[in-house]
């Protein structure tokens, strides 16, 4: 962590941490915080190998910017205003150095009722849609054989609780130029809470015990932004109880990894530290995350683990032995414990 932020420690077992920063896909970031610190002569195979690494990263860089222009522009001609979340808000941000930060896709919500037409429009550039739902809460991905990753299309966030759709977030937002065209930026505090919400809610690393450290390094990153990150106003949009509980486990393994100054009352509480512990004895002792894992569900059960067509949320506790319970249930199960994607510490 201490080379992720650009100040090595005097004796550095470097195969150790190329091999961690590989696991977690961070490598071009390492790479990128090398040459900028320059605090220690690197050995020369350790030099030779983060250059190449920087040099590829930095040209993937220039190609997903290309992208991401050409994307939004394609879509102002439509009146669609695209909003940039997680990765490509990066791109976009002013003030932030994303270069070496690996990205797969680029995620743009759309209002609902534009979101046929957002695709229409990036058909008449070359895209061909991959995957298509009348679920509002899946991505509508398209890709070209010439780029450098996918664009993903959603509408809203996929959590249910708590629910940000396009109006609510765009609340949150400036206007910024990206290329030729336009888009809505969220603001640091809604940036982390995309990040955050997507990690411990939507992908249930909360239950699992899981880091994305990509993700840990791009809340820190918007933390020290001018603007920073207003955090009673991120903790007032979690509900209390489960919801609260995850946004607290991830600021208490943020703050004790890099130490960006969240306020001691957001992280506070027994229950939060234990899971961060839990975290780091399962990064060490992986055997343990399947027992882990059935432990804090049984302590802590999703309350909101599925949502229906309608977009309403179901909770399974307490809501009763209705027709497919059980189906849901093995589902969210085999969802819980499935193999953990590829970054995840």
């Amino acid at each position: 962590m201490a080379c992720l932020d650009g100040r090595p420690p005097v004796n550095v077992d470097w195969a150790g941490v190329i091999a961690a920063a590989n696991q977690t896909l961070t490598t071009g970031t390492l790479a990128q915080r090398q040459r900028i610190s320059g605090s220690i002569a690197l050995p020369e195979d350790v030099r030779s190998f983060l250059a190449a690494v920087q040099a590829r990263a930095l040209e993937r860089d220039r190609r997903m910017r290309d992208q991401l222009a050409e994307a939004v522009t394609c879509l102002n001609r439509v009146d669609i205003m695209p909003m940039l979340i997680k990765g490509a808000a990066l791109l976009a941000m002013p003030g932030v150095d994303s270069r070496g930060r690996l990205l797969s896709d680029l995620d743009l919500i759309v209002p609902a009722s534009a979101l046929a037409y957002a695709g229409e429009a990036l058909v008449t550039i070359g895209y061909v849609q991959q995957t298509g739902s009348s679920d509002p809460t899946v991505a509508h991905i398209f890709a070209r054989s010439c780029d450098a990753g996918t664009i993903d299309l959603h509408c809203r966030l996929k959590t249910s609780r708590p629910r940000f759709d396009f109006a609510r977030l765009a609340a949150n937002c400036v206007r910024v130029g990206v290329g030729s065209g336009e888009a809505l930026l969220p603001s640091p505090t809604a940036q982390a809470l995309i990040l955050i919400l997507h990690d411990q809610l939507k992908d249930r690393d909360y239950w699992r015990g899981l880091v994305d450290l990509r993700h840990v390094l791009d809340i820190v990153a918007l933390a020290r932004t001018p603007e920073g990150i207003d955090w009673d106003l991120l903790s007032s949009w979690f509900p209390e109880r489960q919801p609260q509980t995850a946004l607290r486990t991830q600021l208490v393994t943020i703050e004790a990894l890099l130490g960006i100054g969240v306020p001691p009352r957001l992280i506070r509480g027994w229950w939060p530290r234990l899971q961060h512990r839990r975290r780091m004895v399962q990064a060490n002792w992986s055997v343990l995350g399947p027992v882990f894992t059935l432990l804090t569900l049984a302590l802590d059960p999703p309350r909101y683990c599925w949502e229906a067509a309608d977009g309403n949320a179901h909770a399974l506790r307490g809501w009763g032995l209705g027709p497919g319970i059980f189906t849901r249930a093995f589902s969210g199960l085999q969802r819980i414990h499935r193999r953990k994607a590829p970054g995840k510490l």
